[in-house]
């Protein structure tokens, strides 16, 4: 997913250089001025307006795609402020989901996850619930594009897919495990397998084909049994957790890069502000 608000076809880079004579243009402009008035006490604000001010394109199509963007944010301040916040929000809580002592485990990344992914779907849903309300009061191509993206990539069907997934990783009933075995009869390539549907009505489950098992129960004083089980396990969902967790990371980008776009554009808007009272 890209906000593409800052162009229309690639991200803003906040890590560009600034001009040599950054310094002298701020001093001979009183820039400082403006970019507090900007930011109204927020960093973020301050640092994004600083970039964008002084790394200007000299681009006309750039630029009036930003200007017809800019003239959506003023007609609708408090729909952008809340998309705004939306992403603030996504980026904090994600913050405060810690992985403690225990980040080295599959089963603590697993968990970890969860949590945030939840968290990511709660955020994301809002974003969709704003464009199919507010879509048709905004004119630009940048923000029709931005909800239209948010309308493809946030369906139902995606939504529902994530919400399934969350619920089974959460192994409420246990976990089925596949192994094979390697040298020395060591267990090898460890995958966690999707649970049987338990939606079979009776009937189905008595005369559904069932693979021969064998159980191995562990004294609940085998505290040596309980180590080798929970290696078992975070062996298990090894490639699980860290496959989600990366999902998380693509998320926690998009919803980064949407701050900081967006970012410039509050500024403006509290510039537009001060300068009507």
């Amino acid at each position: 997913m890209k906000a593409f608000l800052m162009y229309k076809d690639q991200d803003f880079d906040i890590n560009q250089a600034l001009p040599v004579n950054e310094q002298d243009l701020i001093q001979d402009l009183e820039l400082t001025t403006l970019f507090n008035a900007m930011a109204q006490g927020d960093q973020f604000l301050f640092d994004v307006a600083k970039k964008v001010v002084l790394c200007g394109v000299s681009d006309l199509n750039i630029i009036l795609y930003r200007q017809n963007i800019l003239k959506d944010c003023i007609k609708n301040s408090p729909i952008v402020r809340d998309i705004y916040d939306i992403a603030v929000e996504a980026i904090e809580s994600e913050k405060k989901h810690y992985y403690g002592l225990l980040k080295r485990y599959p089963e603590a990344i697993l968990r970890r996850s969860i949590e945030v992914m939840q968290m990511f779907v709660v955020m994301l849903k809002k974003l969709k619930s704003i464009s199919y309300e507010y879509d048709d009061k905004f004119e630009s191509e940048g923000f029709t594009v931005f909800f239209s993206m948010l309308k493809k990539e946030l369906g139902d069907d995606y939504i529902g897919s994530i919400e399934n997934h969350l619920r089974d990783l959460k192994l409420r009933d246990g976990l089925v495990i596949s192994a094979t075995l390697g040298k020395g009869n060591k267990g090898t390539d460890y995958s966690l397998l999707k649970k049987p549907d338990k939606k079979q009505s009776w009937i189905q489950r008595i005369f559904a084909h069932k693979t021969p098992a064998y159980a191995y129960y562990i004294s609940d004083r085998d505290e040596s049994g309980f180590r080798a089980l929970a290696e078992l396990k975070n062996q298990g969902i090894n490639l699980v957790a860290n496959a989600f967790a990366q999902s998380n990371d693509h998320i926690l980008c998009f919803f980064k890069m949407l701050r900081m776009e967006l970012a410039f554009y509050v500024g403006c808007l509290n510039l537009h502000r001060i300068l009507n009272q």
